[in-house]
């Protein structure tokens, strides 16, 4: 082993020990979960106890801004950004979200995933579904075009129903219920 190595962090020796294995995408995606947990309970003390999936949901909510840059393609594509998540894991202790940004108000908030490319848009969706009770809605924000003719797709093909679409401006909202059929 070379000094390097006896430097480098318990997470980093992770990442390397296992990079080819499969299912490393929904470990890092837990890994992210985990560190998230941390930070909001860190902001509300007496937010209610949820798993690192819900926490994954929850962030999908909140607004880009408050998270780190390229946390949607951390979650869409986990591989691809391993080195950004488990800094910023192992930093997590120091991240921290705005003093006025009141969790409680995005719980059941709606998912933006405007701007978000094909296929990622379908794989964020699915993340916020994966951690919401069956029969319990969620409204998603889509752009013109093959966002929504995907998401919603892929929504349906999972076994959720559109309960209803809706042209706005210059966007769609759909809402979107999970259904008792699905995982």
């Amino acid at each position: 082993m070379s000094k390097n190595q006896f430097n480098r962090s318990p997470l980093e020796r992770w990442l390397d020990a296992n990079k080819d294995a499969s299912g490393l995408d929904d470990s890092l995606r837990l890994l992210l979960g985990h560190a998230l947990l941390g930070v909001f309970r860190k902001k509300m003390s007496n937010f209610p106890i949820f798993s690192p999936e819900k926490a994954l949901s929850l962030a999908e909510r909140l607004p880009k801004e408050v998270l780190p840059a390229k946390f949607g393609d951390w979650i869409s594509s986990p591989e691809d950004y391993a080195p950004a998540i488990v800094e910023f894991c192992e930093s997590v202790q120091k991240f921290s979200f705005p003093e006025t940004l009141n969790l409680a108000d995005y719980v059941s908030g709606p998912v933006d995933l405007r701007a978000v490319r094909c296929p990622l848009g379908s794989v964020r969706a699915r993340l916020v579904l994966a951690a919401m009770e069956k029969g319990e809605d969620v409204d998603i924000l889509l752009d013109d075009g093959q966002p929504i003719e995907n998401v919603p797709r892929a929504m349906i093909e999972d076994g959720n129903s559109i309960v209803f679409r809706e042209k706005k401006e210059n966007y769609w909202l759909i809402k979107v219920r999970k259904s008792a059929n699905t995982k």
